[in-house]
């Protein structure tokens, strides 16, 4: 049987539909890690969005990364880890720091360290006699938090086998993901606070959480997503021509303009500080098309749209507010953030780092630890889970090496930045990706600060995934190089 031949006019249209659809995808050659990663980044949002290690659905993640883990590894080369080395490396030092923290130790070392006499007086009042014990207070938290990290790690292993187009795909993915999460937002809040629509059962209910358990951390992945969509509407793929270029950035500003009324209903403070500076940052992004005479036919079609953008969301933020749902600014404008409870525990948190430094409490171990110097003005009848400042509570639980791989880890970003700085002539596709990771990777820094958006394992994900995209020049460079 003889394949039928396309006419003429059925093949024009047949090979415009594929350059349609790569002008809004990118090319669907993706590999077995990409469609691995893919799969990884959308259980994650589904069953990881909630920081609590008794969540169920940990149960079916964390196994899922683990295999997704394995395979990544297999088909792993020194080329791939050499390209992403610095990553790599973060990733054995904290995997590294977590396992010394549960390496048991013999009395006469645990029983001098900082902070871990109230346990030698328990063993002593329980006459339990010369126990090996790790540097962990609380050995379980440590290991839940071993075990965390398989999910985020994952990712980077995954994420080092993706090619050029693969890396891009990414951006759109997360982008679906936010606006399903988004509209489950405000589907929750028509729905009311016992709606089933909440998909964790310590959650903030009647606010919109979308696919998250906590408002904080569905703001701040909101506001993750203006840059995202600066580099989506503005970056040229494949084809000259681009046919739906202009589509695109219309699209990302229609969606931006939604993104601002859900994160105001959210209630997130964090989140509005985030928003404020993705909103900002998205025009440092965006790159406009230029035409025959240079940059002034797109500079022009830029100003228009950035005016309609800025009347846009003015619009929207009065409309919120006036229909009463901007909870996020009027927990702003109302209670002094200093009167809440989590600030006034950071004192206390502080003089705890001073009490386990430099070997810390153990990763893990914050919701035990703090219960034992809690001060008595601060006791009520629910505990306090995190020092809702991760930056305190990894001095805490990390100590001096904890610190240590912060700065570390900070000075990579800053040098791969300074990189960027230098290179600001390129207009590729890498180099907006990159761009866009080290924004998003700013904005979870920032929200650190005020909450703690890492210990999520789905924004866990997109952190790597930044990081992944802050690398892509480097990669493409150093895959260049082997060729």
């Amino acid at each position: 049987m003889t394949a039928r031949r396309l006419p003429a006019r059925d093949a024009f249209s047949f090979v415009r539909m594929q350059e349609t659809t790569a002008a809004w995808f990118g090319r669907f050659n993706a590999s077995g890690p990409a469609w691995a990663l893919a799969a990884l980044l959308v259980l994650s949002f589904l069953l990881g969005g909630g920081s609590r290690a008794d969540i169920q659905s940990l149960m079916i993640l964390r196994p899922i990364a683990i295999l997704l883990l394995g395979y990544g590894l297999i088909g792993l080369t020194w080329e791939q880890v050499r390209a992403s080395r610095f990553l790599f490396a973060m990733a054995a030092a904290i995997i590294s720091l977590t396992l010394l923290q549960l390496v048991p130790l013999p009395p006469s070392i645990w029983s001098k360290l900082p902070g871990h006499g109230i346990v030698v007086e328990i063993d002593r009042v329980a006459q339990l006699g010369a126990e090996w014990r790790p540097v962990s207070m609380v050995p379980t938290g440590t290991w839940n938090a071993l075990f965390s990290l398989m999910v985020p790690l994952a990712t980077l292993v995954l994420g080092a086998r993706l090619n050029r187009d693969e890396r891009w795909q990414l951006l759109t993915l997360i982008l679906g993901i936010g606006l399903v999460s988004g509209v489950i937002g405000v589907l929750q809040l028509g729905s009311g606070a016992d709606s089933p629509l909440y998909f964790y059962q310590i959650t903030n209910n009647g606010s919109a959480v979308g696919l998250f358990a906590n408002r904080n951390h569905q703001a701040v992945f909101l506001a993750s997503l203006f840059p995202m969509l600066a580099v989506y509407a503005s970056t040229r793929l494949h084809s000259p021509r681009d046919p739906v270029m202009g589509l695109r950035a219309f699209v990302a500003i229609a969606f931006g303009c939604v993104l601002v009324p859900l994160i105001l209903v959210t209630g997130s403070r964090v989140g509005l500080v985030t928003a404020l500076i993705g909103l900002i940052s998205a025009p440092m992004l965006y790159r406009p098309r230029q035409g025959p005479s240079g940059e002034t036919a797109g500079t022009r079609r830029w100003r228009v749209w950035l005016a309609q953008l800025g009347a846009t969301v003015a619009g929207l933020v009065v409309m919120t507010i006036l229909l009463g749902r901007g909870e996020a600014f009027d927990r702003m404008m109302g209670q002094a953030a200093g009167e809440e409870f989590r600030y006034k525990a950071w004192g206390p948190v502080l003089a705890m780092v001073w009490q386990y430094f430099p070997v810390g409490s153990g990763f893990g171990s914050f919701v035990e630890v703090y219960q034992l110097s809690e001060p008595r003005e601060l006791l009520s009848t629910s505990y306090f889970n995190h020092a809702h400042n991760d930056w305190l509570e990894l001095a805490l639980t990390g100590g001096l090496p904890g610190l240590v791989l912060l700065g570390l880890a900070g000075v990579g970003f800053t040098l791969k930045v300074a990189r960027l700085l230098i290179s600001r002539g390129h207009r590729g596709r890498d180099y907006a990706l990159a761009s866009m990771g080290a924004l998003i990777i700013a904005l979870f820094a920032i929200a650190n600060g005020g909450d703690y958006p890492l210990r999520v394992p789905s924004l866990a994900c997109l952190f790597v995934v930044a990081a992944i995209w802050l690398n892509a020049p480097e990669a493409i460079s150093s895959q260049r190089g082997t060729h």
